[in-house]
């Protein structure tokens, strides 16, 4: 059967749009796997994937606006285009902050001393683990699944609160070690800033679904 163009338009989108969350799931997973091997070599790919990332991006953002240009969608697939635009951007955030967490990676592998804790390990397991559940309420049309990330969000927030606490007092006790911690530090909230673009894709995928906004809903 032969597709309609706004159908194949609506598909191809769809398409870029996994593609993004494949790429930016990954690079939460690499990065933190990067900073907690030393590996430079890891930690650089991260940094280059951003680039295809962000090109995906915009190859997201010219199918979304030529879509509505041309086809004038309406109903359900008005609210597809317009909540995908709206996703992507998380979704550019998410690798950015991944690209950070690499980053401090470098800065750690090029020194001896602190070296990341099992929390983190946890933390970065977690973050990516949001960012496919998100991925899976799209393609599923899951609204619950969507809706439970914010469950999940709140073990991160834990863990980095615990972690920062820990790496303030290491800072106290071993003023050598402050870079490091601080370092550390940074990872953990970016891997916290992660879930919760985690979170939004989720509230996104309830608007998609079921047109209800769940945005800043206590």
């Amino acid at each position: 059967m032969t597709l309609h163009a706004t159908d194949r338009d609506l598909e191809h989108i769809r398409t870029l749009f996994l593609q993004m969350c494949v790429r930016s799931e990954s690079m939460v997973r690499r990065s933190v796997r990067s900073v907690v091997s030393r590996d430079a070599e890891l930690g650089r790919a991260v940094i280059q994937t951003d680039v295809e990332l962000d090109r995906l991006e915009v190859q997201v953002d010219r199918s979304c606006l030529r879509c509505l240009a041309l086809r004038q969608p309406v109903g359900h697939d008005l609210r597809f285009v317009t909540t995908v635009l709206k996703m992507v951007v998380d979704l550019e955030r998410i690798g950015d902050l991944s690209v950070n967490i690499a980053k401090r990676g470098l800065e750690l592998s090029a020194g001896a001393g602190l070296q990341p804790s099992l929390g983190l390990v946890r933390m970065g397991e977690l973050s990516a683990d949001m960012v496919r559940a998100a991925a899976d309420a799209f393609v599923e049309g899951d609204p619950a699944l969507g809706a439970e990330l914010r469950e999940r969000d709140a073990e991160v927030d834990r863990l980095n609160r615990e972690l920062v606490q820990r790496w303030i007092d290491v800072m106290t006790a071993h003023p050598s070690q402050a870079e490091r911690a601080l370092a550390l530090t940074s990872i953990s909230r970016y891997l916290e800033r992660i879930a919760d673009h985690a979170v939004n894709l989720g509230q996104m995928v309830v608007f998609l679904v079921d047109g209800r906004d769940v945005r800043h809903v206590p």
